[in-house]
């Protein structure tokens, strides 16, 4: 894990999921970690996550805005409003909330019986509760990037720093094409690298049929 606005050279911090490694254990500890943020090193590109009040959506009721709203209503063990946010970030006029279900009779005012589930604020200011959804996270993201209007930021041009003036004279490396017929030692580093540090690491143990083929690939590579 890398700060926001880190000046001075970092390794970075790692991050432990815990046992569970499986992808959704992984995405929801990520979410966990990006809501749990202090303001002040919360990335300013990261939405907020946190629940919104019923008297703030009521607020939006019947207000013309640039943009949709919508409202992830959903139960407190739930991931599905944050994924949509998260989802939803590179998407312009578009705004995603999540509400939690605690106010019941909010939600029964609102028509929504079940939960998770999408309401709509048009930018007209009308709303209603987006029927006939199925309950998941892609069909409200893949719904929501659907809407009229709604489409992807256009990415700024990366701002490379200005090249300092060269003194006159100095050469101007050219890059060399590579032959394919050469094996070049920097890929075989490169193989070798991701082999010994990043594969056999997810392995606590090696025995049996699996340390000798290891032990056979060392002695080989120690050969060659």
């Amino acid at each position: 894990y890398f700060k926001a606005f880190t000046k001075e050279f970092t390794t970075g911090e790692n991050y432990q999921a815990g046992a569970n490694r499986d992808l959704q254990t992984v995405r929801q500890r990520m979410i966990d970690f990006l809501q749990n943020h202090s303001q002040e090193v919360r990335p300013p590109a990261c939405p907020p996550l946190d629940p919104v009040g019923s008297s703030d959506i009521t607020s939006l009721f019947d207000k013309k805005s640039h943009h949709y709203t919508a409202i992830v209503f959903e139960s407190t063990s739930s991931y599905v409003g944050r994924e949509v946010i998260l989802d939803l970030i590179q998407y312009e006029n578009i705004v995603v909330r999540r509400a939690l279900n605690s106010d019941k009779a909010f939600l029964e005012k609102l028509g929504v019986l079940s939960v998770p589930s999408c309401y709509l604020i048009q930018p007209n200011g009308s709303h209603g509760l987006i029927s006939k959804l199925k309950p998941l996270r892609s069909v409200f993201s893949s719904y929501l990037k659907s809407l009229p209007g709604v489409r992807k930021k256009l990415l700024l041009p990366l701002q490379l720093p200005a090249q300092e003036n060269k003194e006159e004279g100095t050469e101007i490396k050219v890059w060399k094409e590579f032959d394919k017929t050469k094996l070049y030692m920097a890929d075989l580093e490169s193989g070798l690298h991701f082999l010994l540090r990043v594969e056999l690491a997810t392995y606590k143990m090696l025995e049996g049929a699996e340390l000798k083929t290891f032990k056979d690939f060392v002695t080989i590579s120690a050969k060659v």
